[in-house]
């Protein structure tokens, strides 16, 4: 891939955590209106790959460009604001909050009034709540919530805190989404549905990037897959042939290769 054709791209980042080495050398692009996945076992280094892209953890090496810009020294609420956007693979909602409220404090980045407004709240500052509420609703729907925006955040299952948590990353309007384990605790139907809401994102030309040990819903909606072992990347390709490379079978199997 060309650099004019990634929307990101990464370059050997490596990681330590004393002398635990959860990332080596990784490198990776992402094109715009594709999905990414990065697979592994357990312990591989998938998630601190992800948080060194999404600027939860700085890199001890090497470098994170988006969109043309170098974002490697950036904490992450910088880089929302260019357009990376991300969950968790331990959902972290205002649980307190109501769902529509969940997902409005994901507007953060997208305010368009003075900051005088917030102290004294005056026209802008209702039309850019309404804007926000409405817009809140309009992601409710998309992830199958429509009618939940009042109900408490705690208060929702397993599987609809997951899709509240990917509605609230979208407010932020990502040019690049990243999803840490959306499938896991998802029940056959809700991950069927996940899976549509992927692709409907690639269709309106937005890239995914997903960390994901659910393998049929990866070579069922990924474009690209990176698979890592202990922390390197042991192979990059199309599902297809991640499906039959020697080399992650026997990392997945503990066979010989």
């Amino acid at each position: 891939m060309s650099d004019a054709a990634a929307i990101f791209r990464a370059v050997g980042l490596s990681k330590n955590f004393g002398g635990v080495r959860a990332v080596k050398d990784v490198s990776l692009a992402v094109a715009p209106a594709t999905v990414f996945a990065i697979i592994g076992p357990n312990g591989a280094g998938k998630s601190t790959l992800l948080n060194l892209i999404s600027g939860v953890h700085p890199p001890d090496a090497g470098t994170v460009m988006f969109n043309s810009l170098d974002v490697t020294a950036l904490p992450p609420h910088a880089r929302v604001r260019h357009g990376l956007a991300r969950t968790f693979q331990k959902i972290r909602l205002f649980k307190q909050l109501s769902v529509i409220d969940n997902v409005v404090a994901g507007f953060h980045a997208r305010h368009r009034i003075p900051a005088w407004q917030y102290v004294w709240h005056g026209t802008a500052f209702r039309a850019d709540r309404a804007r926000c509420r409405a817009e809140a609703a309009e992601l409710l729907a998309f992830v199958g919530l429509s009618g939940r925006g009042q109900a408490l955040a705690g208060a929702l299952s397993y599987g609809e805190q997951r899709m509240l948590e990917i509605a609230r990353a979208l407010a932020t309007a990502p040019r690049l989404l990243l999803i840490d384990e959306p499938a896991a605790g998802l029940n056959a139907a809700e991950v069927e549905a996940l899976l549509e809401r992927i692709r409907v994102l690639r269709q309106r030309g937005m890239a995914v990037v997903v960390v994901e040990h659910n393998m049929d819903l990866v070579m069922n909606v990924a474009d690209r897959v990176l698979v890592m072992d202990y922390g390197e990347p042991l192979f990059e390709g199309t599902p297809a042939e991640v499906q039959v490379h020697p080399g992650v079978i026997a990392a997945y199997l503990g066979a010989e290769s």
